[in-house]
């Protein structure tokens, strides 16, 4: 008994697991090639004699480094080379998404054999986007980017699952000191601007020890005050992010959906000294979004290099919170770090923030509308219309069509698993039961079926079970990768769900968004099993009778009762790119997809006041069918 209940413990816990992975995670800000975009056009605005200190910190820093650093502090790649180093500019790319405390950042992302494949990415989305014509293309480099960079750093998409440090607490009133306050209290969760503060302030200090610092112990000095500040600009530039800036309550569902609507169609609010101000955010930045945050990160990297000559003895206090900056989590912090700040230090932090956006206030406020993705549990109804052709089996002596329509209604229960891929609506994993009917399927050609004024296949019912389930490589691979990996590696597991719920490794599985539609090829995801005669009456139709049988009239047909298996596999569908919602949804497809049936346990059959034929049963074979679809589907997510 106590083997089987682990057993089952193991079977539950694999399943839970699974599920867990596959729902998507809270999103980032700016996508990679944006973060670096942000400080290369800050260091182009510093003043050249700050422009020089900078690039001489860097190649301090650059010590015992030299093959993984780039010689200058922004290093453009030759069209068509791949990147061999990494820039200054990376720098807030890389912290924060790609790695979650500056000491990480330097002791393992960097020397890391992936962080310069994840560059390289970066500067491939930068072509692609800038190429990009329209929304859709930028949707396709949205989704692709996201999956790119999480099959070379794997822990891509669950870093910033455990927080919100991406965002922007909610405010309560139009008071910039009171919101400041108020990101760094003893109850704050991590936010952007509790993390910009606590990181640039850290910064600051290091900074400090500059001008006392041995000079063997300067290239290291060196690059710690670049990774700290580094960490502080990544959250500095996400608060310019519209994502971000909206209001980060709800669920996940809808902290994503708000997230991804703003980001694409951008913001209308104001700056905290009450400019107006719009702001678009992941993978949509403009010229506009660029030139305000930049000009923030540069005001704020002028504060740590004017700090570099500032002879200022810190406290035991400020040099033991400084070194804890470094060290502090970023992904997996519960409670905002606030140990490097205090009142005297808001000051020239204030006119930084009076230039980012206010962020939206609580739900419980008058806020902006917000959004959801089809992320999380849901049941709902579905309907399909399709229209098709069978071949073969019921001993069809030729593959000649026999037309058909059929109609579905059907009850599921299942979840959103929207992952990497963006807007799409294409990521579901569902169990369905529902009715299904089938018209008659008369021979097209002159046969004695049709001479006898008999269809091949009469009209039938049954009852119709549907399941969807993503997968890694091959259909329903999870489930078995689950109960191993669950143990051995649930970060490998992890990395699996999140890009099957994306559309699988395979890139030709994915949703491909273009101006009229989505488009996805769906073999594998998606089974049916159509069962006809197996619930109530059995299927009653006429039979051409094998040799050796008897009929009661002496001819060559009879009749016969029997059940049929139909097993269905939608095969490829288009659906119009969906629009925000709320907790419903709606949602139209036209699906392409084929199907085998088995007819199985012939019996003869009595009827109009006929008895039975006797003797051997005729083999009614198997047959094909291929249709079109009308989908029709509304659920309710949870």
């Amino acid at each position: 008994m106590g083997r089987h209940w682990r057993r089952r413990t193991r079977l539950a816990s694999g399943a839970l697991v699974l599920a867990g992975v596959l729902v998507a995670r809270p999103a980032s800000a700016w996508i990679y090639p944006e973060h670096r975009r942000i400080l290369i056009e800050a260091m182009r605005k510093l003043s050249p004699s700050d422009r020089q200190l900078l690039s001489e910190l860097w190649a301090s820093a650059r010590t015992g480094r030299e093959s993984r650093l780039c010689g200058e502090i922004e290093d453009e790649p030759k069209p068509g080379t791949a990147l061999t180093c990494i820039d200054l500019g990376a720098w807030p790319a890389i912290a924060g998404d790609h790695s979650c405390s500056p000491e990480q950042f330097l002791d393992k992302t960097l020397t890391s054999d992936w962080i310069v494949k994840v560059a390289d990415i970066g500067a491939q989305i930068q072509v692609r986007l800038d190429a990009a014509k329209n929304r859709e293309d930028k949707l396709n480099d949205w989704a692709w980017s996201n999956l790119a960079l999480q099959s070379v750093d794997p822990e891509y998409a669950s870093r910033a699952g455990a927080n919100n440090g991406h965002f922007l607490l909610t405010r309560s009133s139009d008071d910039p000191s009171e919101y400041l306050l108020r990101t760094l209290g003893p109850d704050a969760e991590p936010n952007a601007l509790g993390l910009y503060l606590y990181y640039h302030l850290a910064a600051v200090d290091l900074a400090h020890r500059w001008p006392s610092a041995e000079v063997a112990a300067r290239p290291a000095l060196a690059a710690r005050i670049l990774a700290t500040e580094a960490f502080g600009l990544h959250f500095l530039e996400d608060m310019f992010a519209a994502g971000h800036v909206a209001g980060s309550w709800g669920s996940v569902a809808e902290r994503k959906g708000t997230h991804d609507y703003y980001s694409e169609f951008g913001l209308d609010t104001m700056s905290w000294k009450r400019e107006p101000i719009i702001v678009l955010g992941d993978a949509h930045m403009r010229p506009a979004d660029l030139a305000q945050s930049s000009a923030a990160i540069a005001q704020s990297v002028s504060q740590v290099l004017a700090a570099l000559g500032e002879k200022t003895a810190d406290t035991p206090a400020q040099i033991a919170a400084a070194d804890a900056a470094t060290r502090y989590d970023s992904c997996t912090a519960t409670k905002q770090a606030s140990d490097t700040v205090d009142k005297t230090r808001i000051e020239p932090a204030l006119g930084i923030l009076a230039q980012t956006p206010m962020p939206g206030r609580a739900e419980s406020d008058v806020h902006v509308p917000h959004f959801r993705q089809e992320i999380g549990p849901f049941v709902g109804f579905s309907g399909d219309l399709n229209g098709g052709g069978a071949f073969g089996g019921f001993q069809s002596p030729d593959l000649a069509p026999r037309p058909f329509g059929s109609a579905e209604v059907a009850f599921r229960v299942g979840v959103g698993l929207e992952a990497l891929t963006g807007s799409t609506g294409a990521g579901q994993a569902f169990l369905s039961f529902g009715y299904h009917y089938q018209t008659s399927q008369p021979d097209s050609a002159d046969t004695e079926f049709s001479k006898a004024g008999f269809p091949r296949v009469p009209a039938r019912r049954g009852l119709a079970l549907r399941l969807r389930v993503p997968f890694y490589i091959i259909p329903f691979d999870l489930i078995p990768a689950a109960l191993v990996l669950v143990w051995a590696s649930p970060e490998t597991l992890t990395n699996m769900g999140i890009v099957a719920a994306s559309g699988g490794l395979l890139p030709w599985h994915r949703a491909f968004n273009t101006p009229v539609g989505a488009f996805q090829f769906l073999l594998g995801r998606e089974v049916g099993w159509i069962l006809f005669g197996y619930v109530g009456d059995r299927m009653e139709s006429v039979a051409v009778v094998p040799a050796g049988a008897t009929t009661p009239t002496g001819g060559n047909l009879a009749f016969v009762n029997y059940r049929s298996l139909m097993l269905d596999f939608p095969s490829f569908e288009y659906r119009p790119l969906r629009n925000f919602s709320t907790n419903q949804a709606l949602t139209f497809g036209v699906i392409f997809g084929w199907g085998v049936e088995f007819p199985n346990q012939v019996r003869y059959s009595s009827r109009l006041q006929l008895p039975a034929a006797t003797g051997p049963t005729p083999d009614l074979g198997t047959s094909w069918n291929i249709y079109l679809r009308l989908h029709f589907d509304a659920r309710y997510y949870f």
